[in-house]
């Protein structure tokens, strides 16, 4: 089975340093009839945004599950010595895949389900031209999330050891590369919303230096943090929420709260297309999509120029 790539795909060797703390946590898989492995998420034929959440769960015939593994287009990614998976994986290229789970009892009885989703919305890949640094993503004079995202690619006249990115002079990414590796990939990392510089260096084996900088400006994304009240600026859906399942049509609802100036146009987005919008902090929209998963996005701006945005899956029954 075949489906069109949704972006060109690249055979580079990513690895996605995402702060899995940051993803938010989804409901518990329901467990299957007896002798079935099930997939919860994604659902069969759906389109991810970004980080894909994959999660199953087995039941046996009898006794219990040992192991469970997780191929990606033939890829083992993941082991568990029990019966359920809840995995982010963050390495996953835009474009349709082949997800395949495998689980065995303590009888050695196989327990088998497979299916296809697509993953749109993914940093790109990042392979240098040249020896140096390259920033791929964000791009220069990039409006960007708050939860920064990053792709970057590196290459030495001797192999890289350490390569560190900065908002300013605050470190916000650190990582140490295999042998070999030219690119990496990490999200959630955090900044303040406004006007940045982003610098990052690489230092070889020779603890010769390679830097490079882009310009960017980071976009209140809301959220609140877990003790006290001060909430950031930023969109605050009432409904749907990410992940919900609806019929068409539905209803989006949401406003901008704890925003320091007046709003002056909101719109409502699914699948890149524009279905709503409003010219104040409020948007309250009638929305109609066909069957399947879809990527709803809500933007606002304010008088200050600012951007506000909040990206969802909404699966349509």
């Amino acid at each position: 089975m075949k489906y069109p790539s949704l972006y060109p795909l690249k055979a580079s060797f990513i690895i996605a340093a995402a702060l899995l703390a940051c993803l938010p946590a989804a409901a518990a898989c329901p467990v299957p009839t007896s002798g079935k492995l099930a997939i919860c998420q994604p659902s069969a034929n759906s389109t991810v945004y970004q980080v894909p959440h994959i999660e199953a769960t087995a039941n046996p015939a009898s006794g219990s599950i040992t192991a469970t593994k997780v191929y990606i287009d033939g890829k083992q990614v993941f082991l568990a010595a029990g019966a359920d998976i809840s995995l982010f994986e963050g390495g996953i290229a835009n474009g349709w895949h082949h997800l395949v789970i495998n689980a065995w009892d303590d009888f050695g009885r196989l327990y088998h389900a497979d299916e296809y989703f697509a993953v749109t919305g993914n940093l790109p890949a990042c392979a240098p031209s040249s020896v140096g640094v390259r920033i791929c993503a964000p791009a220069q004079g990039q409006a960007v999330s708050q939860s920064l995202a990053l792709s970057l690619g590196f290459k030495g006249n001797a192999p890289i050891k350490r390569i560190t990115a900065f908002v300013g002079s605050t470190p916000v990414f650190d990582f140490v590369p295999a042998p070999g590796q030219g690119q990496v990939q990490g999200s959630g990392l955090g900044t303040t919303a406004g006007n940045h510089t982003l610098n990052v260096v690489a230092i070889d084996t020779n603890n010769v230096s390679y830097k490079s900088s882009v310009s960017f400006k980071a976009y209140y994304d809301g959220g609140c943090p877990p003790l006290g009240t001060a909430c950031n600026p930023g969109i605050y859906p009432s409904t749907p929420n990410d992940g919900d399942d609806v019929q068409s049509p539905f209803r989006v609802s949401a406003g901008v709260q704890y925003n320091t100036a007046s709003i002056i146009a909101m719109k409502v987005y699914v699948d890149g297309a524009v279905v709503g919008e409003s010219a104040g902090p409020v948007v309250d929209q009638t929305v109609s999509a066909p069957k399947g998963t879809h990527i709803l996005v809500i933007q606002a701006w304010d008088t200050a120029g600012k951007l506000y945005r909040v990206t969802e899956n909404v699966n349509v029954q």
